[in-house]
């Protein structure tokens, strides 16, 4: 569904994403993760056509950002990090012209407004004004934008910035019911934290792709994983007690270990095993910091 293809961007005359090639096939949600400045929000806005390519090619639904771009727009949901300035701008308003730039016209507009505003937990807030806006709902409004025509895409430029808890699980929910109703999803996400409505993953460091695969840390071969064990009171006699399954292990404190596991090594659930068999009272053991976030490194 999205393919780019040696993919350059440039911003103020400064290559920010060069030589990308990714694929998202049609259904898939994929999380773009990196550091702030990496790229991610630079390829995403030329893959909406937001942002001119400067070199290669990218392709969606197997129309040319290049040389397609109402084609493109037709087909794709764009969510910006931020709202546009608009004083004086109702949302209803603010949806009904994107309905209109969509090709909607006289009641299917009303109907496609109050449609986009109930999937972003907007229902029955169309009076309200651009310009009052809090963070949270700015966001949840340009997600009813992109989905106001019924995009086969959706391109999320950090989807969860600005929203409360609730905000952040309403947006994992619609992400996740755009996989199950067949629409691919392209997310940029600065913090790596990934939540687990998404199905792939993308790594962008330094306007590179460096890593891609499903959202497995399985999918990323020839890495170390740092985990956290908790073993109350008995962290430094399960530190003893792995230390040949692992690469490095060491005591937070009396209840708690760190260890870097290489998979290549063994499951990490064989050193579990062997501190249950030990009679160790191991009570959690998680990643730390979430393996995405090790991914970004």
């Amino acid at each position: 569904m999205i393919r780019c293809e040696r993919a350059t961007v440039e911003r103020d005359g400064l290559v920010v994403c060069e030589s990308v090639a990714l694929s998202v096939a049609a259904g898939h949600a994929t999380a773009l993760v990196g550091r702030s400045g990496a790229g991610k929000s630079s390829l995403l806005a030329a893959v909406a056509t937001a942002l001119p390519l400067h070199a290669g090619e990218i392709l969606v639904d197997g129309q040319s950002v290049r040389r397609d771009g109402d084609a493109v727009r037709r087909v794709v949901g764009y969510v910006p990090a931020w709202m546009p300035p608009w004083p004086g701008l109702r949302a209803a308003e603010f949806l009904e012209l994107s309905a209109d730039a969509a090709g909607l016209r006289g009641a299917a507009i009303d109907v496609a407004v109050e449609r986009a505003l109930g999937m972003a937990g907007l229902a029955g807030r169309g009076r309200m004004q651009l310009d009052t806006l809090a963070d949270g709902e700015a966001k949840r409004l340009l997600v009813a934008r992109a989905l106001i025509h019924d995009p086969a895409v959706l391109l999320l430029d950090d989807p969860f910035g600005g929203l409360d808890p609730a905000g952040r699980r309403d947006i994992e929910r619609l992400v996740a019911d755009a996989h199950l109703m067949g629409r691919t999803v392209l997310a940029a996400i600065d913090d790596a934290g990934v939540p687990a409505c998404f199905t792939h993953l993308a790594v962008m460091a330094e306007g590179r792709l460096v890593a891609s695969g499903p959202a497995d840390p399985a999918a990323f071969p020839g890495r170390t994983w740092t985990r956290r064990i908790e073993c109350p009171g008995r962290a430094a006699d399960a530190v003893r007690l792995i230390g040949p399954l692992v690469e490095e292990a060491a005591a937070v404190d009396e209840s708690q270990l760190t260890c870097r596991h290489d998979p290549a090594r063994g499951a990490f659930a064989d050193v579990i095993i062997a501190l249950v068999r030990a009679g160790m009272p191991v009570e959690a053991a998680a990643f730390d910091p979430p393996w995405p976030a090790q991914l970004v490194g």
